[in-house]
Order: C-alpha cells, then sequence, then structure tokens
C-alpha cells in the first residue's frame, strides 16, 4: 500500500467528487476542508478516533454548533473512505462521543409587534434592499432566492411568485489561486421550486416598482 497524506487524498477526492455534485456543494466541502480539516490532519495518514474525538472537542469548545461538527465528520469520513478504497490509507472505525452539556445558540425571534414596524417603515421609506428584506418577511424566502427573482417570476394578475432559482456565492480554488464568485443555480430540492402567493400589502409594492405589470 502506497500511503497518502489527507491533503493528497483530499485533492484527489476533490476532483473525483467534482462532476457529480453542484459547484456549490463542492465549494462547501472545499471551506470545511480548507478551514477546519486540513490545517489539523493535513499531513495525517491515519485518522484514529482518539485524534478525531479530541479533534470534535477542541470545534465544540471553540464555539462549533454539534451540527457544524458533524458536518464537518461528514467531509472527514468521505475523504477517508476515498482513501481507503483507492489503498492509500488504513481504515478505521469511530465511536464519536459528543458532551450533553453543549448549550445550543438561542434563537432571536423577531415579534410579531417589529415584524410590522419593519414592514411600515419600508412602505414609507422604498428601496430596492427593502423590498428584499419586505419579500423576505412577507413569503419566508431564502436570501438567495430572493437575490435570483427576475421580473418574470411575479404574475401580478393572479396574485402569484415562482421561485425555480438561487444565486449563491461560492468559494472556488483553482490550484493556488482562491476566490469566490456568484453561482445562479436551481434550488436544493425539487420542493424548493414553488408558488407562493402575494399578499395585498407586497403586491402593492411590487407593482409600485414593477417596470411594468406584463414583465
Amino acid at each position: 500500500m502506497i500511503q497518502k497524506t489527507i491533503r493528497e487524498i483530499s485533492d484527489a477526492w476533490r476532483e473525483n467528487k467534482r462532476p457529480y455534485v453542484k459547484q456549490s456543494t463542492l465549494a462547501a466541502y472545499m471551506l470545511i476542508l480548507e478551514n477546519h480539516i486540513l490545517p489539523k490532519f493535513g499531513e495525517s495518514n491515519e485518522l484514529h478516533e482518539n485524534d478525531v474525538q479530541g479533534f470534535v472537542l477542541e470545534k465544540l469548545e471553540g464555539g462549533l454548533s454539534m451540527k457544524s461538527v458533524k458536518d464537518i465528520l461528514i467531509v472527514l469520513k468521505m475523504v477517508m473512505k476515498f482513501g481507503v478504497k483507492n489503498e492509500w490509507m488504513n481504515y478505521y472505525e469511530w465511536d464519536i462521543k459528543y458532551p450533553t452539556d453543549v448549550a445550543g445558540k438561542k434563537l432571536e425571534v423577531l415579534s410579531v409587534a417589529n415584524h410590522k414596524k419593519i414592514l411600515n417603515y419600508i412602505q414609507s421609506h422604498f428601496s430596492f434592499p427593502g423590498l428584499g428584506i419586505y419579500i423576505s418577511l412577507s413569503t419566508g424566502l431564502r436570501i438567495g432566492e430572493i437575490c435570483a427573482l427576475k421580473w418574470s417570476d411575479i404574475n401580478v394578475y393572479d396574485g402569484i411568485l415562482t421561485v425555480n432559482r438561487t444565486i449563491e456565492r461560492i468559494y472556488i480554488i483553482e490550484g493556488e489561486r482562491k476566490h469566490t464568485e456568484l453561482v445562479i443555480n436551481t434550488p436544493k430540492t425539487k420542493n424548493s421550486c414553488r408558488e407562493i402567493p402575494i399578499n395585498k400589502e407586497l403586491l402593492t409594492c411590487l407593482l409600485y416598482t414593477s417596470p411594468s405589470p406584463r414583465d
């Protein structure tokens, strides 16, 4: 067996994965590798349970959520399995334990009163960034879905907004060159392509700003 380091294996794994996943998904994997996995395990050619367990505790103590740490481990395990498949490293089973006292971050929920205040302010102080916020608060659309909207997605006659694309800023690695790009994609799942009723207040804002009701 010719052993390779996690860094070498991850490079090969990335190229193997590229044809089968969205560019945005691959970019998310690369961020996890660059920010978390490679600084810790890049020069290693083995992944023992004790080392991975220590890594998990280190990340949790550093402020990462349990979900984020589990996402990192998913990528780490995919890289390891790829290395084992190509006989570049040995496989090790992990039984990772998570502290039961890790406190989740308390979510701050927008109150109904503040929700209404924001909508009223946008109506009286209109701007296009404000319109994006108004759409978000009125429909529940994600920021990437809002940024990817076109006027043709808005049917003012039937009061329907159609979601069929999203825009993301993704991390690109091209050899030593690293940069970000804006990429338009289809939504993550089939259910994310949907039609959303437009309420009367949002419809008024859209009619006010639309180039033409027919566009």
